[in-house]
């Protein structure tokens, strides 16, 4: 639509990678060009993934197909973030066919204050190491 051409070759990170985050919206094989897909920057920056999971219709069979890709390709995985309403259920049943680590749950915020980020950030950390 923009008529904009995605070559993976031209993305590099700033120079400064400390901490640099790459989101991957919309999933793995979302694809960039008629070539690569997202999944195809974990080896271009030697990233590690956190899988993030919303919880659908659907959820549990389209976040196992990732986690089989992921293996498929032997790409290291930190862990998993469930986004969305809980439902623990398939929460349990993700965790235990992928055997990640729950990394952090997210659900709806009314709003977004320092507060609410430095909670999730405190559940991140103490999740990180485990």
């Amino acid at each position: 639509i923009d008529e904009v051409q995605i070559h993976l070759e031209k993305f590099s990170l700033p120079k400064s990678q400390k901490g640099i985050i790459i989101e991957g919206a919309g999933g793995c094989l979302v694809p960039l060009n008629e070539s690569d897909f997202v999944i195809d920057l974990v080896p271009k920056f030697n990233s590690e993934i956190i899988l993030v999971a919303d919880l659908y219709l659907g959820s549990i069979n389209h976040t196992l197909l990732t986690v089989n890709l992921l293996r498929a390709r032997k790409y290291p995985v930190k862990g998993i973030v469930f986004n969305g309403e809980p439902n623990l259920e398939s929460d349990q049943i993700i965790l235990h066919h992928s055997k990640y680590n729950c990394l952090l749950r997210v659900t709806k915020e009314a709003e977004i204050t320092r507060e609410i980020i430095k909670q999730y950030a405190t559940k991140l950390k103490k999740n990180w190491n485990e």
